[in-house]
């Protein structure tokens, strides 16, 4: 597979034509016990679930909930696999939730097609005589369930991010047949009318961007999809709106929830 590397300052001109690489964390699709590690993997990607870019690490975020706390993990980079690589000790037999930032920013496009990854007036600064075309912010968030129980209630809390997935019905009941339900925060509000996109691993992983399902939240902010294949499932919605910023053209969030479905 060809490897397609684009800038987001490249996203900047030729905007709704071209979707960004999708940002989230994922690992094998088994149940694991209380002292098992886990291994983890943060994509930035085109293709499912086949690594394609690897941005700054400073980019790259990853949490881990579990037994009540929040704990932070170290990545490490695999230049073989085009991702960045984690782990963790699952403590107990409670569900845990694995969250993963792109962490948000501006960047800034110049008239002579330069660009700077910062605000325009941060962008002034620091390129003197250079006058600023437009400019967008990013931020993208990713949500990962892991040992979902069955009597585990804690599935459908939203996390507070700007722009959220939340599932309706426990991960732990979704198998091949079954119909998940989904409702999409911004700023903890439903969130009507926004395009959702769901796929398992492997689905046409050749083809960019080639999701199996998508469709509109109703005005509950709610969408229902069949899960068709068991394998590792990735919901995914982007919101784009004017900025409140001055000579910030556009904010756009990306969110994705994962979960496996066993066979």
């Amino acid at each position: 597979m060809k490897k397609v590397f684009l800038s987001f300052a490249a996203l900047l001109v030729l905007g709704g034509a071209v979707w960004g690489h999708e940002f989230f964390v994922m690992t094998d699709n088994k149940p694991f016990k209380s002292g098992d590690t886990v291994p983890l993997y943060v994509l930035s990607t085109h293709y499912f679930t086949v690594g394609e870019e690897l941005e700054g690490l400073r980019y790259n975020k990853v949490w881990v909930r579990q037994g009540g706390g929040r704990t932070e993990l170290t990545l490490k980079e695999n230049p073989g696999r085009v991702w960045y690589e984690t782990e963790f000790t699952v403590q107990g037999d409670g569900p845990v939730i694995v969250e993963g930032n792109r962490v948000g920013g501006y960047t800034t496009r110049f008239t002579d097609g330069s660009s700077f990854e910062g605000t325009p007036a941060e962008a002034r600064r620091a390129n003197p005589g250079k006058t600023v075309a437009r400019a967008a912010f990013l931020e993208k968030f990713s949500k990962t369930y892991i040992n979902p129980a069955a009597r585990d209630t804690g599935f459908s809390a939203p996390l507070g991010y700007t722009l959220e997935i939340v599932p309706l019905d426990n991960p732990a009941n979704y198998r091949p047949g079954s119909n998940a339900r989904f409702r999409v925060l911004y700023k903890g509000q439903p969130l009507s009318g926004a395009e959702v996109f769901a796929v398992y691993d492997y689905y046409d992983y050749k083809t960019m961007n080639a999701y199996e399902q998508k469709g509109n939240t109703n005005r509950n902010g709610e969408i229902t999809f069949r899960i068709s294949s068991p394998g590792i499932w990735i919901i995914r919605v982007r919101d784009s709106r004017d900025s409140a910023v001055p000579e910030v053209s556009v904010e756009n969030n990306d969110t994705i929830v994962v979960f496996s479905v066993p066979k």
